[in-house]
């Protein structure tokens, strides 16, 4: 079977015009925006668009080396070489790109940055990024277990707004990981007007939504638009609740390393499809979704901001900083006010108690039985 890269070579001479946007399209949009194109991509959603090969070209001129891109610790590097393979795409080097916006705020702990991609029939597609190197986005990852709403999924909504405002078309939603989320959230707050023109919201591996949101008029417009795609042993993709139906997807990677979509296998213009999630990804949702519910939202927040305040107390701003030799957030991380200690000691003491105790309900018990809309 092939992968991403593959699928450019195969179906790369083939227009949009001849063969329309699918789940393996969705995605390469989805990774691409994990790129940084300040300079490169105009930041204004009325600008005129730049050729998608222009700004590859641009790119790397600036970084003549793609193994040198500073991409982060877990943005996978290979995605540099995916903005490589599309340049010389007859399908994607002729798409426009605007609206590229980054934004990284400490203050009001939020990471958010999304581009938007002009097809040559007039339809846009809007993709979102997913969590990148930055501390504080990992923050507001965890900030979802316990807020109704977090920062980013405000821009993501008000960045689809404006984009449609200064584009005519229809409009395609994407994202990977926290991106996905975006994608489904920035859909389903959309104005009538701005919903009739969605043709789909891509969800590649990204987590779901409290039960309450799943529940209001909002969602359930949009619901049958809501593409959800999942690796076999997925985890970000199953944290909280996802109402749709997902399609779940054969990676050559195992565990939790299958978040990297680049390891997704590619069949034509689809993916490699298997039957359901395995066993182990089904225990551990099990088992945090157990722990999450047992802890009230305060003691979720205090979870989360006593966990931050451990992992930046010598400064770090970045999961790179955070590992180099020069932090010394452990050393200093034992300085902190005990009451943080007594939070996380608490909290990560129940994590694996719940753990323990779901592997041995389930050694005992027949398989495990899933729902995919449980």
């Amino acid at each position: 079977m092939g992968t991403l890269f593959d699928y450019i070579a195969w179906r790369g001479d083939l227009s949009f015009e001849e063969a329309p946007l699918n789940e393996v399209d969705s995605l390469i949009f989805s990774l691409l925006s994990y790129i940084e194109y300040k300079n490169i991509v105009p930041s204004e959603p009325s600008a005129e668009p730049i050729s998608l090969q222009a700004v590859a070209t641009s790119f790397f001129s600036r970084h003549p080396d793609p193994k040198k891109v500073p991409m982060g610790l877990i943005i996978p590097k290979g995605i540099v070489k995916l903005l490589d393979a599309v340049k010389e795409s007859r399908r994607f080097r002729k798409i426009g790109m605007k609206g590229y916006v980054n934004c990284v705020d400490l203050e009001v702990q939020t990471q958010f940055s999304a581009v938007t991609f002009c097809l040559e029939n007039g339809d846009i597609v809007i993709a979102f990024r997913g969590t990148d190197d930055s501390l504080v986005g990992w923050k507001e990852n965890f900030n979802m277990s316990f807020m109704e709403v977090i920062p980013a999924q405000l821009m993501a909504k008000t960045y689809l707004m404006d984009a449609a405002m200064h584009n005519r078309g229809n409009i395609h939603v994407a994202g990977h990981s926290k991106g996905g989320n975006l994608s489904v959230y920035a859909a389903m707050h959309a104005t009538d007007s701005v919903k009739k023109r969605l043709l789909s919201v891509w969800n590649h591996d990204g987590p779901g939504f409290r039960v309450s949101v799943l529940k209001e008029p909002y969602y359930l417009d949009i619901k049958h638009l809501v593409k959800t795609m999942i690796p076999q042993s997925s985890l970000v993709g199953i944290l909280l609740e996802h109402e749709e139906s997902y399609t779940v997807v054969k990676s050559r990677q195992r565990g939790l390393l299958q978040h990297d979509a680049l390891t997704w296998e590619v069949m034509g213009n689809g993916f490699v499809k298997v039957r359901d999630i395995d066993s182990e990804s089904k225990r551990t949702d099990l088992a945090l979704k157990k722990w999450i519910g047992d802890l009230t939202l305060e003691q979720r927040e205090q979870f989360c901001d006593s966990l931050y305040q451990l992992l930046s107390s010598d400064h770090a701003l970045t999961l790179t900083d955070l590992i180099s030799v020069k932090n010394r957030w452990i050393v200093k991380g034992m300085k902190l006010d005990s009451d943080v200690h007594q939070v996380l000691k608490q909290t990560l003491t129940a994590l694996v108690k719940a753990n323990l105790r779901n592997r041995a309900e389930n050694a005992s018990a027949s398989p495990v039985k899933w729902d995919q809309n449980s």
